[in-house]
């Protein structure tokens, strides 16, 4: 008797598995999905976003079509409250959203009510490297020139990592960068240096191969000053941000700010969507990050996949989310403009 419950038992199990994939299927192949991307179109966020959206359904039971929308404003606080407090929580929508995000709620730099800790996160393609570039035609050529030589630097938004990073570097190690905010995007910010009407621009991401930043650099154009994260073979000279601390305290503080590199250009769900949704999205982004023509289509693009995973990513939120006040603190008087 005890044989044949055993039995029966397995079979219930093996049965409600394949009732509860039926019912992923049935959800996604009669629904569509949205991306969220909060940024404005042509950036490298977007870039990442429209990547994953060509290769992610097919990995999705259901195969439901994937639409890509950009909802800007506020460095990437739009698209999180949206995600977070407005959009539908029944799988249909995921956002890929700033990497500024948990930086900008631990440091109370908005007053959206959001948990970054509580977003279903769902991968980030690769740990990224960030620069800080400035043109050739500018007088600064190395850091250290930065020191006594006041370079213009533009950003979209004082919360934007192109105001934070020459504000953290002003404040540890003394640059003299002067930050110019109120452009629309990565691309506007692009167009001015094209322009010589800014000498530099912090916090892009480096996409080994391709991109405007790599294209400018093997032409000519710019130098790399700093890079942020890890470190890219392309740049064996160039200092890394965290080695240029002169003590503890500093490190701590650069490492702090170094973070969005980790988090590189997230996918999140909304905190309230159900778990076996968030299982079957997870899953199927990592069958994406292997995928062969995903990779292939990544490296047309030059976006190097080195994937951080979804509870990896949510571990990691969570530990920013608990900084110590004193480091808080500093961090916040250290990027005041």
């Amino acid at each position: 008797m005890l044989r044949a419950i055993g039995i029966g038992l397995l079979a219930f199990l093996a049965n409600l598995g394949v009732a509860r994939a039926d019912a992923i299927g049935d959800f996604y192949g009669s629904h569509q999905v949205r991306l969220i991307v909060a940024v404005p179109p042509g950036g490298p966020y977007d870039i990442s976003a429209r990547l994953l959206a060509r290769h992610l359904a097919d990995h999705i039971p259901g195969h439901p079509t994937i639409v890509v929308e950009n909802l800007s404003g506020a460095t990437g606080m739009i698209a999180a409250n949206y995600v977070y407090n407005i959009g539908p929580q029944d799988g249909t929508v995921l956002a890929n959203l700033h990497n500024m995000l948990p930086l900008i709620v631990a440091l109370g730099q908005t007053t959206v009510k959001v948990d970054p800790a509580k977003f279903n996160w769902i991968g980030n393609m690769t740990r990224e490297v960030g620069d800080v570039i400035v043109t050739t035609t500018s007088q600064v050529k190395t850091i250290e020139d930065a020191k006594t030589i006041t370079a213009v630097m533009g950003t979209p938004s004082p919360t934007a990592l192109g105001a934070i990073y020459p504000r953290v570097m002003n404040h540890v190690l003394r640059t003299k960068f002067r930050v110019v905010t109120g452009y629309d995007g990565a691309s506007a910010v692009q167009h001015a240096l094209e322009q010589g009407e800014i000498e530099g621009d912090a916090g892009d991401t480096w996409y080994s191969g391709s991109g405007f930043t790599y294209d400018a650099f093997e032409a000519g154009k710019i130098r790399v000053l700093v890079q942020i994260g890890i470190r890219s073979p392309d740049l064996p000279d160039v200092p890394l941000l965290v080695d240029l601390a002169q003590n503890a305290d500093d490190r701590a503080l650069l490492e702090m700010f170094s973070s969005p590199y980790t988090i590189g250009k997230p996918t999140a769900m909304g905190p309230k969507v159900p778990p076996e949704r968030v299982a079957a999205i997870r899953a199927a982004y990592v069958a994406t990050m292997s995928d062969p023509n995903f990779l292939a289509d990544a490296k047309k693009l030059g976006v190097t996949i080195a994937p951080v995973s979804g509870d990896e990513l949510e571990a990691f939120v969570t530990k920013l989310g608990n900084l110590p006040p004193a480091l808080v603190a500093r961090a916040r008087a250290a990027i005041q403009p």
